[in-house]
């Protein structure tokens, strides 16, 4: 067992391996060849039009590499990124990364309480837990346990799913109500016909889950990866 004035030692050794390889991948970089393509992976609940200037000046200084988007939940994708198939991830922030995965934190996305404009819930002012309780909630399995209020808005009638897509369709359907990104109701396929529920318990509160954008030590990048690492990382969200 290490003694305090190890376990300090090896915080130290730690660190100095971590900027062993940030520096090697930075030269690395430096030296890179223009890579093939570049792996992108996004979480679903990550508003595209975030990123959409980012991706357009990408497109205008590497014409010639092809840009794969994967589009997993986040747990997903710090998968891919720790298995080097995704150079760069942009994902919902999580919890002790490993030693090997770095990140930037480029903001954060407001959720929101919503429902169609024709459901019986949108006619309240305010609503309750209780009358919230009363309807089917939609849930997003992978942010299930991420969101702050997730042990308050937890209803008796819940459809779980994978994908966000078909969150989103239901939502519009009419199924029930969802906690969902507040950007998707200025989405122009569903404004006007979504709704934010105000709540009474929660008048003057938004939900705020970080986004980070995350890369592996262990995967070197290109030259077209490096430089959408370091456009991604200087434009908050």
């Amino acid at each position: 067992m290490l003694t305090h004035n190890g376990k300090s030692l090896l915080r130290d050794a730690e660190a100095i391996l971590q900027q062993c390889a940030s520096m090697e991948n930075r030269a690395y970089g430096l030296a890179a060849e223009l890579e093939n393509e570049v792996t992108l992976a996004i979480d679903d609940t990550i508003p595209f039009a975030l990123l959409a200037s980012n991706l357009n000046e990408f497109a205008h200084q590497f014409p010639f590499v092809d840009l794969n988007l994967l589009h997993p939940s986040s747990s997903y994708v710090q998968n891919l990124v720790e298995q080097k198939n995704a150079g760069l991830g942009i994902m919902c922030a999580g919890e002790n990364y490993p030693a090997h995965i770095n990140f930037k934190r480029l903001g954060y996305i407001v959720f929101a309480n919503v429902v169609h404009k024709d459901h019986p819930l949108a006619k309240f002012e305010e609503v309750t837990f209780e009358q919230l309780s009363q309807y089917r909630n939609l849930v997003y399995s992978p942010l299930q346990n991420v969101l702050p209020t997730s042990e308050y808005l937890s209803g008796p009638r819940q459809w779980r799913m994978e994908s966000y897509l078909n969150l989103i369709h239901m939502l519009s359907s009419g199924l029930g109500w969802a906690t969902v990104p507040k950007q998707v109701l200025s989405d122009s396929k569903v404004k006007g016909e979504l709704v934010e529920l105000h709540l009474t318990s929660y008048p003057f509160t938004e939900w705020m889950v970080g986004v980070d954008l995350i890369w592996s030590t262990e995967h070197r990048l290109g030259k077209a990866a490096e430089w959408l690492k370091g456009a991604l990382g200087n434009t908050p969200l």
